[in-house]
């Protein structure tokens, strides 16, 4: 590397004067502070209540409550959404990438909007099943409740929160069981496709499956078309084993429980 030689009087040339006069060290920046789980909660809730999560809330809970007919079980129902969908936006958030905090939609549910995607098919998967897994503990809390208050309201919110996260289980289109298992096989549409239509058949969710079915078919068609791409091949063998496992677990035990949790509501409603 060549050197330029100083001009013959440095102290009276200003502009180069740095190179002539010893320079105090630079100041280091001082390591950043990663904020715990709490810390991150709080500045979520703090956001929710200055953002548009909150007014978007009270309309979708005032159009359950006309749908419904009961205050206490459209709060239930919007409660446990927002659970779930807090779920995703702190997995979100782990991951580095920046999330809105939910905006509530009357009659299907909550929407959250990122700036970024995941990188690949396995942490994409990791969002999607981080809102059930926050649904489930929200709607067994009820339940653990239920059993030391007898509360039939509490019994009614865990029967919501244990079906809206089931039914997202479902491995079709933009439901989180179609992003879980987007990661494991392309075939997981085709079998989530039949369950939303034997859920038409049998439960009679006219209008939520087939809007369900509308928006996840171009969902579905780029699962098969992209099936060979890096996104998806670079899942290794052992962590699509891994989320197949944890999905079948966690719907298993949705099932179980939303089952179990009928039962007890059924007098009530009979």
């Amino acid at each position: 590397m060549s050197s330029v030689p100083p001009p013959e009087d440095p102290p009276q040339y200003q502009p180069f004067q740095q190179y002539y006069e010893p320079q105090p060290p630079a100041p280091q920046p001082s390591p950043q502070r990663r904020e715990g789980p709490l810390a991150q909660l709080g500045a979520l809730l703090l956001l929710i209540l200055k953002g548009k999560t909150l007014l978007t809330l009270l309309i979708s809970l005032g159009a359950y409550v006309w749908l419904l007919g009961s205050f206490w079980t459209a709060l239930g129902l919007v409660v446990m959404i927002f659970v779930h969908e807090m779920g995703h936006v702190v997995e979100i958030r782990r991951q580095g990438m920046k999330a809105s905090a939910p905006l509530f939609i009357p009659f299907l549910g909550a929407a959250i909007f990122m700036r970024q995607h995941a990188t690949d098919a396995l942490k994409q998967a990791q969002i999607g099943i981080a809102g059930p897994i926050a649904g489930t503990i929200g709607a067994t809390a009820a339940f653990v409740l239920y059993g030391s208050t007898h509360s039939n309201v509490l019994l009614s919110w865990a029967l919501i929160g244990f079906f809206i996260n089931l039914f997202n289980l479902l491995p079709f289109g933009m439901l989180d069981g179609g992003w879980i298992m987007g990661a494991v096989s392309k075939w997981f549409q085709v079998l989530g496709l039949i369950a939303l239509a034997g859920a038409v058949y049998f439960l009679g969710l006219n209008f939520v499956a087939i809007v369900v079915i509308l928006f996840g078919i171009p969902t579905a068609i780029e699962r098969f078309r992209n099936d060979q791409s890096p996104y998806y091949r670079s899942v290794p063998v052992r962590a699509r084993l891994a989320m197949a496992a944890a999905w079948l677990f966690l719907t298993g035990y949705l099932a179980v429980a939303t089952l179990a949790v009928n039962q007890l509501v059924r007098p009530f409603v009979g």
